[in-house]
């Protein structure tokens, strides 16, 4: 990588489990924490129809500085994008060399997501030893993200009878969307309203996610 392509910003992922959506949401807050916030930038994500929900995917972040795209991806670092500015806000064009670097995979639907500004509320601390690594993993995400938005952080029954286990879910807002995070699942945004408090509303969306699920409650 040459001195005309040294990336735009030192970031450093949380290393946690399927973790695309949230990485990309992390790095974005870098992003805007740094000086970007004037700049142009958007969380990609593909897999998914705009109407569809639960639905494998990735997501990366995109953004623009002195007139180059970038994308950064959980799983490769950045990358300077061979798209011209002027097409920036075509998912469907920078998604294209984005995605090449998967070579079994296809774009499918690819979409933008950008966030607005909220107010960051009350979060539990990470629970870096903690032996539930669903508990550890989304304890992390949800201290990095309340940096700039509410925040819950709730762990849950999955499942029934002997099979039954404890599991986590990070809950949070982007984009307009009720995005919950389970690190054994991903992150799913959902077209929802509610506040991040509601744990009956988590429970709902659990079940969409996982199945079966019992108690939930606030970590």
């Amino acid at each position: 990588m040459g001195a005309a392509e040294k990336p735009p910003l030192a970031h450093a992922p949380m290393g946690v489990a399927n973790g695309c959506f949230v990485e990309s949401v992390a790095l974005l807050d870098a992003w805007h924490e740094k000086g970007g916030g004037e700049s142009w930038s958007k969380l990609l994500r593909w897999g998914a129809k705009e109407e569809a929900e639960v639905v494998a995917g990735h997501a990366v972040a995109v953004v623009e500085r002195q007139g180059t795209l970038w994308c950064w991806d959980v799983n490769f670092g950045w990358a300077a994008l061979a798209v011209n500015v002027t097409q920036r806000e075509s998912a469907e064009v920078v998604a294209g060399p984005v995605v090449a670097r998967y070579a079994k995979v296809t774009a499918q639907f690819p979409l933008y997501m950008a966030d607005f500004p909220q107010t960051s509320g009350l979060w539990p601390a990470a629970q870096l030893a903690n032996a539930n690594l669903a508990i550890r993993d989304a304890s992390r995400v949800g201290e990095r993200l309340a940096r700039r938005r509410p925040v819950n952080v709730v762990v849950f029954t999955e499942g029934a009878g002997a099979a039954a286990r404890e599991n986590a879910a990070t809950v949070f807002v982007f984009g307009g969307r009720y995005c919950v995070y389970v690190p054994d699942r991903g992150t799913v945004p959902f077209r929802v309203q509610g506040g991040v408090e509601n744990l009956r509303l988590i429970q709902q969306l659990l079940r969409r996610m996982t199945g079966e699920v019992g108690v939930v409650r606030k970590l």
